[in-house]
């Protein structure tokens, strides 16, 4: 697949995608066969929520480096500035797509909501009965969005809490606690707004309101790894998206990422991955 200079600049909005045209806050849910070919050209990322549920067909969906088979009863979760791409044959199942504000957050409770980007990319629904609960309410879901009853927003966002709820339980994430929860959100979307300038965690530790041993101390309680290294993983996360969907010169990734220095961001990039950026191009092209 011939690669473009810049593609990773565009995070699509769902009025760019889908069969029916959409906006931000709606809750679009259509079926997977009418979306077999995407609007805009693969790879790409979107600014919104995706659930892709397979009913049936094969096939293969990538999703950040990792492919993943296409069988009935997978359900992709793709977040918003994930990059993705599939191909399909012959698939059937449901496109669920809403951003952020599309959730009725009265009715689902925060703490879960928090780790909404922390849902596995790819779930199994293991048991028929499991698959059936699913398809209705996706079902369902595709019916209220085709007819646009009246309330057919409130019904849209009531069976996509269900959806979700069904996720969290099927990954077996343990919710934290709603203060720890609003506390790892703010220090994730200051980590999303600042990577490609800021990689010291003292920044972050201002921002926070604490010391850099405290911010530290409490991210690896909670999420088993230090704060350098989210902060790390986030500027690594984005250069393997350069180097593997772009054509972008490899010291024009490590700028774009706040790496002034090209051998620094190579050294980086090979002690994170142990391949060097160009390596890890030629391997992933």
């Amino acid at each position: 697949m011939a690669k473009t200079a810049r593609p990773m600049k565009t995070l699509h909005p769902m009025k760019s995608l889908g069969v029916v045209k959409a906006e931000r806050g709606d809750i679009r849910a259509e079926r997977l066969e009418g979306r077999v070919k995407p609007s805009v050209p693969f790879p790409h990322r979107h600014d919104f929520f995706q659930l892709v549920v397979v009913a049936g067909g094969r096939g293969q969906h990538e999703i950040d480096f990792e492919t993943y088979p296409i069988r009935a009863g997978a359900v992709f979760v793709v977040k918003p500035g994930q990059v993705h791409r599939w191909d399909l044959q012959g698939a059937r199942g449901y496109v669920i797509e809403f951003y952020v504000e599309s959730l009725s957050l009265d009715a689902m409770d925060r703490e879960l909501f928090q780790g909404l980007h922390e849902l596995p990319e790819h779930l199994k629904l293991l048991s028929a009965s499991q698959q059936k609960e699913f398809y209705f309410h996706c079902e369902k879901m595709c019916g209220e969005f085709a007819s646009r009853d009246h309330g057919y927003g409130s019904a849209l966002k009531s069976h996509l809490n269900i959806l979700i709820l069904s996720l969290f339980r099927l990954s077996g994430r343990t919710a934290v606690k709603k203060s720890e929860g609003a506390f790892l959100g703010r220090f994730e979307r200051l980590i999303e707004l600042n990577f490609s300038r800021q990689h010291n965690v003292e920044f972050y530790a201002r921002a926070l309101g604490l010391s850099p041993k405290a911010l530290t101390m409490r991210v690896h309680r909670l999420l088993g790894k230090s704060a350098r290294e989210m902060i790390h993983d986030r500027c690594l996360l984005e250069a393997q998206r350069y180097l593997g969907y772009t054509a972008m010169p490899i010291a024009e990734v490590g700028l774009t990422l706040g790496f002034q220095d090209p051998n620094y961001f190579s050294r980086f990039f090979k002690a994170k991955t142990g391949f060097s950026p160009g390596a890890f191009r030629d391997r992933n092209n």
